[in-house]
């Protein structure tokens, strides 16, 4: 049996029902806040904070799961997500960080597009647990309310965006920008 891959929330897409909201950031609209874009990923700010500076690395080209990605995608991902955890650990001084992937409904993607979630971590102010709500819901578990709003103004996510990319670091080695 294949993997079931999400639809789009109606209000997380574009007009079209058609249009990905991930393919349309890479393409430089969208109206997110982009902290960095590559040759083959783009990172953006998650609009669902669980964690303050939390951000989401997608590819460019649209891949539904992990399972879609080339090896040079891969790739890319991983360094673009050591580059903004890096970022995220100097500009909020992180006790820790939770790297987050999900393949298919069953294991909680909500979005169609392959997608890591970035999550920095601190001991105090959260108390949402090892993973954001909507994971202990699929796990039958009652989910752990997050300790302020999560869902955050385009504003707030291109303030975070900006934020975040003073502090971005720049590698001799990324082959992919």
């Amino acid at each position: 049996m294949p993997i079931e891959i999400p639809k789009w929330e109606d209000d997380a897409r574009s007009a079209d029902p058609d249009a990905c909201l991930f393919c349309e950031v890479a393409a430089g609209s969208g109206g997110k806040g982009v902290v960095e874009t590559t040759g083959l990923t783009v990172t953006m700010v998650n609009r669902d904070q669980f964690e303050v500076g939390q951000v989401l690395v997608a590819t460019r080209r649209h891949a539904p799961t992990l399972f879609d990605l080339t090896d040079d995608e891969s790739a890319a991902v991983m360094s673009a997500v050591r580059r903004v955890a890096a970022a995220q650990t100097r500009a909020y001084d992180l006790d820790g960080l939770n790297l987050i992937q999900n393949n298919g409904v069953a294991a909680g993607q909500t979005a169609p597009h392959f997608h890591m979630h970035v999550v920095p971590r601190r001991e105090t102010d959260s108390n949402w647990g090892s993973g954001p709500p909507h994971i202990a819901e699929i796990e039958g578990k009652p989910p752990i309310a997050p300790v302020r709003p999560h869902r955050i103004t385009l504003a707030r996510e291109r303030e975070i965006a900006a934020h975040l990319r003073n502090f971005m670091p720049m590698w001799e080695d990324d082959d992919e920008r």
